[in-house]
């Protein structure tokens, strides 16, 4: 994966398999996390805590039903050399491809290794998952 797209439609790739070995591999560790609720929760995780999250969000994404993750606006900018900001909306689907809810993140990418690697996450998606699960 050596642009920001490819490291993002793998990571989309991932999570839509259920793949939790996989997905954990596309972050660099420690990984800054800020959730958007009513304000701003900022967090800083490492691989354990963060394979335990993906695991939890993997499983609620099951109980909803979600099937497929699809990018209704990704913008990128790099910069400079090595960074990378990724915007997305995204947008959780059904087996019939009914919309179940949409949010956004935004990911810092940073090449380590030779790899990119997402190492700071904001969202805005717990309110929304939140709403769905009570509304399920």
């Amino acid at each position: 994966m050596d642009t920001p797209q490819e490291l993002i439609e793998g990571y989309r790739d991932a999570f839509t398999r259920g793949d939790l070995p996989a997905l954990v591999e596309f972050f660099g560790y420690p990984l800054q996390v800020v959730s958007v609720t009513d304000g701003a929760e900022v967090s800083v995780v490492q691989r354990t805590d963060w394979t335990g999250v993906l695991e939890r969000l993997l499983d609620t994404y099951k109980r909803l039903g979600v099937v497929n993750a699809v990018p209704l606006a990704l913008d990128v900018s790099q910069p400079m050399e090595g960074v990378a900001f990724v915007n997305v909306r995204w947008e959780l689907r059904s087996q019939d491809d009914r919309p179940i809810y949409d949010f956004a993140a935004v990911y810092t990418l940073v090449r380590t290794e030779d790899q990119l690697r997402i190492v700071s996450v904001a969202h805005d998606e717990l309110p929304k998952l939140r709403a769905a699960m009570n509304a399920h």
